[in-house]
């Protein structure tokens, strides 16, 4: 049985994130509708609005996704059609911090599983269509870091680096005033 606290984000460079997953087995050992539960709980406190099974080191063929009032979760899907092209800002729970604009279809036509183990296809667009897309990708044993070139992806590791740089730098610097301030106090009552 598998445990919430389990589900803990993997390394970047961890095996699991480029092998595709095992086909999710419904009726097996892994009940669907609590695995659904907990990886929508560990999404959220992980403050993503996308988490695959393998990015918290279960090998199986599994996502969820959620975002305003939309909740899914999706097993051994596949995209059937692809339609439109968008290109927008994209993270992820991987990459904290990273973020890069990918090209991306605006509409997909999908087959899955849902937690109770019914075939489903439907159209999805917009932000759903490239949540799911995004997911997908880890399904395929792909990241973000695939879709864009090693010039944009070093460019934006870049930024991030320098951004943590310059907070680390301004915490430093509070810290050290308040400390100062803290001797001065204590020196002066």
């Amino acid at each position: 049985m598998i445990r919430k606290s389990q589900l803990n984000l993997v390394p970047s460079n961890n095996h699991i994130l480029f092998t595709p997953p095992l086909e999710f087995k419904f009726g097996g050992d892994i009940d669907a509708e609590m695995l659904a539960n907990m990886m929508l709980e560990r999404m959220k406190e992980l403050g993503g609005i996308g988490l695959s099974a393998n990015q918290v080191g279960l090998n199986i063929k599994m996502f969820v996704m959620g975002f305003e009032t939309v909740e899914m979760a999706i097993f051994n899907p596949e995209i059937l059609e692809q339609a439109g092209e968008v290109v927008e800002d994209e993270g992820c729970l991987t990459f904290p911090g990273i973020f890069v604009k990918v090209k991306r279809p605006e509409t997909i036509k999908v087959k899955f599983q849902n937690i109770k183990g019914e075939l489903r296809e439907e159209v999805i667009t917009g932000m759903t269509a490239r949540i799911f897309l995004h997911e997908y990708d880890h399904m395929i044993g792909k990241t973000m870091q695939h879709r864009v070139s090693k010039l944009k992806w070093d460019l934006a590791v870049k930024k991030y680096k320098h951004k943590k740089d310059k907070l680390i730098k301004k915490y430093i610097q509070k810290s050290l005033i308040n400390i100062q301030k803290e001797i001065d106090q204590h020196d002066h009552p």
